[in-house]
């Protein structure tokens, strides 16, 4: 239920046991091995440049393109199929196998033409999209031009019929010949032809008008000769392409599972290679240093039993060393894991906050979702991700615990499925199991949810400060202990019991009545004072002024970390009452709709049940979202601020990991 204590080795290994024993340790999968520093020379590091890396690029790009050449219905398939299922055996003679670079340099010499041929398409496709739209023009190409005398050109005119009417006036004006050679609508084509005496004349003429002229000086022949050409052209690129696919494809039938299997083989290599790149080099032998937890020790040296050309020794962290972090929590714990780790696992002699976590984690997102039912969703579906997704067991782990929590609160407070009960019949029955009442029916249910949020979140913001409290009593920070958390404690637990005392308490509908004699509040008074003096003149302490230290003394009682700063964040706690109403009330309105509209003759029944069932998994999913990004808030800004820094180094063993495939026996 903490940070798992690690012992630092010093290995020391002949070249002829390296990869060997740096495997078997991999195999083993209880060490993080580390580049051996010497104060001298320096460390070394891995070298991204590898040959597995080179080949793990490759196998990576030779798999995409395969899988760019499936087409929909296989993609549909493969991505459905899930991980392949693979045999040791298999797998080490895969990895062996060196038949890998011609089937990757086929698979790019087939992408290559591929990407000539896509590209040649396109230069035909443009090409013939040009000469579309000079179709019209029957002649032969090379008489369009300059010439010796005259000049032939042929133009595209946009215009309406009084616009073209004058532009042809124009032409006439200034003796340019011209033929419509095709019109339609708005659009013109005209032939034009002029002395090259009136050159100046015709290129002022036109410029007085906007038109497309025809560049077709690279092409001969007619405009259909060059059409009909380039559709067959168009045609032979086309079949070559399909061609291409299908030997790309049947390349993927015959070698995607092994290059699969092959990339798989190479990752965990490249795991192995960076920790050769990371020893310290002695002539024949090579030097490292490797983190392993206490109670993993023995069953790391037991490897080097086997290496009788290997040695390892224990040795101390050097000063200031960063010692990585495991957590070790018990397995209904271990699951929260997930949420320390989205923020930062703590440092080597810092508090592990996991076990303190779970339990408000999971109160808190129950009583934001408050519904039973979806509760029950929760665990179906934890199920399904434990027993078909073997890599998400923690993650399943946690949903369940989510939803058992929030089971008791949406039974606490009358939530299933919103109000569905009350349509169905068993009211009565579900009214009885409601402790604090339902929310949505009485002012009472209201808030007794309002107290309850408010109260857990006095609980974990004081059980915070607790917490800070011993843990620098057991680091023997007794400054830190006695002089900054616990008057705070003091101030705050009276100010509330004092609160609790009297009739304010009452008057804020806090409490039915006060739940602590009034002369509490005389006794308390003197907890107060000296509480405040101490922070005033000694929460600032590391200031060499005693004006300056104590107008920030002064400071922090008020303002900076202080009274407002603790009533800021009980408040935020109210929020959990707030999403808890949003489904419930939500869930209320899915269930009026979808049976309203239930009586409509015939298709009544339908649309209940497409109601129920859809509006009831979108209530669901956008407040689950809502839920779990407050109630991490909560334990982030509210409850960590108060004992929780974070920011240490996760441990990163040195294992195989099987991304692509599943390994079996």
């Amino acid at each position: 239920m903490a940070v798992a204590r690690l012992v630092k080795l010093l290995i020391t290994t002949h070249k002829s046991d390296e990869t060997a024993l740096l495997k078997a340790l991999q195999k083993r999968a209880v060490a993080e091995i580390t580049p051996y520093v010497s104060k001298e020379l320096g460390a070394s590091y891995p070298n991204p440049g590898s040959e597995s890396y080179k080949d793990n690029r490759e196998v990576k790009k030779a798999l995409e393109i395969l899988d760019s050449s499936r087409d929909k219905i296989a993609k549909k398939i493969a991505s459905k199929a899930g991980k392949y299922v693979v045999e040791k055996s298999e797998y080490e003679n895969i990895g062996k196998r060196d038949d890998f670079g011609n089937i990757i340099e086929e698979i790019f010499g087939y992408e290559n033409e591929l990407k000539s041929n896509d590209a040649k398409i396109a230069e035909i496709n443009t090409k013939i999209n040009y000469l579309k739209k000079w179709k019209h023009y029957k002649g032969d190409i090379k008489d369009i031009g300059t010439e010796s005398i005259y000049e032939i050109r042929l133009i595209l005119i946009r215009a309406k019929a009084a616009g073209f009417k004058k532009i042809i006036k124009d032409l006439e004006n200034q003796g340019i010949s011209f033929e419509i050679i095709f019109n339609s609508a708005d659009i013109y084509y005209l032939l034009i032809a002029y002395h090259n005496d009136f050159k100046q004349q015709a290129e002022e003429c036109l410029a007085g008008f906007s038109f497309e002229e025809a560049d077709l000086s690279s092409y001969k022949g007619t405009v259909d000769e060059n059409l009909n050409s380039l559709l067959k052209s168009l045609k032979y690129h086309k079949e070559r392409k399909a061609i291409l696919l299908r030997l790309l494809r049947d390349l993927d039938t015959r070698y995607c599972r092994d290059l699969v299997v092959y990339l798989d083989y190479l990752e965990n290599n490249m795991e192995i290679e960076d920790a050769v790149d990371s020893h310290f080099p002695v002539e024949s032998a090579s030097v490292y240093t490797a983190w392993v937890a206490q109670n993993n020790k023995d069953k790391a040296l037991s490897l080097f039993e086997r290496f009788k050309n290997s040695k390892v020794y224990e040795i101390e962290p050097e000063e200031g060393e960063e010692i990585p972090i495991i957590l070790d929590n018990k397995p209904v714990i271990k699951p929260f894991e997930l949420i320390i780790n989205l923020y930062g696992v703590p440092r080597y002699f810092e508090i592990d906050p996991t076990p303190f976590v779970s339990l408000f984690f999971a109160m808190f997102f129950g009583l934001c979702l408050t519904d039973a039912g979806y509760g029950f969703i929760f665990l179906i579906l934890s199920g399904l991700i434990y027993f078909k997704m073997r890599g998400a067991r923690k993650m399943a782990l946690l949903i369940f615990f989510l939803g058992i929590f929030t089971i008791i609160a949406g039974a606490l407070f009358n939530g299933w499925f919103g109000d569905l009960p009350s349509y169905l019949g068993g009211e009565k029955f579900f009214d009885r199991l409601a402790f604090f009442g339902d929310p949505m029916k009485s002012e009472s249910g209201a808030m007794n949810f309002f107290r309850l949020a408010l109260a857990l979140g006095v609980v974990q913001v004081i059980f915070g400060l607790f917490i800070k409290l011993f843990d620098n009593i057991r680091k023997k920070n007794y400054g830190v202990a006695f002089l900054d958390t616990l008057p705070w404690i003091l101030i705050v637990v009276s100010l509330i019991i004092i609160l609790l005392s009297g009739d304010i308490a009452v008057n804020m509908q806090l409490a039915d009545a006060p739940l602590f004699p009034a002369f509490m509040s005389k006794i308390l008074i003197w907890l107060i004072i000296p509480s405040a003096i101490v922070i005033v003149f000694f929460s600032a302490r590391d200031q060499k002024s005693w004006g300056f230290r104590i107008f920030m003394g002064f400071l922090n009682l008020t303002i900076v970390n202080g009274i407002t700063s603790f009533l800021g964040d009980f408040l935020s706690y109210i929020r959990l009452m707030a999403l808890g109403l949003v489904t419930a009330g939500i869930g209320v309105a899915i269930n009026r709709i979808a049976f309203d509209l239930g009586s409509i003759p015939v298709i009544g029944i339908v649309i209940i049940i497409v109601g129920l069932i859809f509006g009831h998994i979108f209530n669901m999913g956008i407040n689950i979202l809502g839920g779990f990004v407050h109630t991490l808030r909560l334990q982030y800004v509210e409850f960590f601020s108060k004992f929780y820094e974070g920011g240490g180094r996760p441990f990163k063993e040195l294992k195989e990991e099987h991304n692509y495939i599943t390994l079996v026996d």
